[in-house]
């Protein structure tokens, strides 16, 4: 069975090509879900027609899927798998920056495609230039992880509201990364690494930055709208 498998000790957890291999690192992806709910509960409570804020709930949902895909890659951890994993996740970082773009930072779509096609292709060269084991393969991760500190810079500079939120996720988002790189580091003294430290800490830095897009929404609307939402979110 080992011949379908890829990278079965990419993670400290995974000693063993089989599919309860990696436990903690599987069932801690129930953060994803459970952000997910709690993101889509709060759009139906809102009751906000489905085209006003389909990328929100788009956007919720893909949390769902980067859950679902991360458990098949560290259950099945067969190359399909991998691509269950990294395929949310490209597509939510993709729509979110568009949906952040538009709805917090109020672009004008030229200026809207114009940062996005900037980002991809700064992702596509760095990922094409360093290393992909760098940072035990958390360098898929740093345009990311640099662009949403650019965003909580250029909320600071706008003086924005809600940009503590953005702050917590970038905090969150920080933390994560770094589990996640000294996963292999810490083996030899404690088995169970720290990848799994990874899932939990992104799933409050996504609940986070969700919070953010809906707050920041919220302005668009009437009063009648804009007081439900901010009731919505103080829950």
């Amino acid at each position: 069975m080992s011949h379908s498998r890829v990278a079965v000790t990419h993670y400290c957890e995974r000693a063993s090509d089989l599919f309860w291999a990696e436990p903690i690192n599987a069932t801690t992806n129930l953060i994803f879900l459970i952000a997910a709910f709690i993101l889509i509960r709060k759009l139906q409570r809102f009751e906000e027609p489905f085209p006003k804020v389909w990328d929100i709930w788009l956007l919720s949902i893909l949390i769902a899927g980067i859950g679902i895909g991360s458990f098949l890659w560290h259950t099945f951890a067969t190359p399909w798998a991998e691509l269950a994993d990294v395929i949310p996740i490209g597509l939510f970082i993709t729509l979110f920056l568009i949906s952040f773009l538009l709805r917090i930072l109020r672009l004008d779509t030229s200026w809207i495609v114009f940062w996005t096609i900037l980002f991809l292709g700064f992702t596509f060269y760095l990922l094409n230039r360093l290393p992909s084991d760098l940072l035990n393969g958390s360098v898929f991760y740093l345009p990311a992880w640099i662009g949403v500190w650019l965003l909580v810079i250029s909320c600071k500079i706008i003086d924005l509201k809600h940009v503590n939120r953005l702050v917590y996720a970038a905090v969150a988002f920080t933390l994560s990364l770094s589990f996640r790189t000294i996963d292999q580091m810490v083996c030899a003294f404690w088995p169970w690494g720290t990848h799994f430290l990874w899932h939990l800490m992104n799933g409050l830095a996504l609940y986070f930055v969700m919070s953010v897009l809906i707050a920041g929404s919220m302005y668009e609307f009437g009063p009648d709208e804009r007081e439900k939402m901010i009731e919505t979110n103080a829950e």
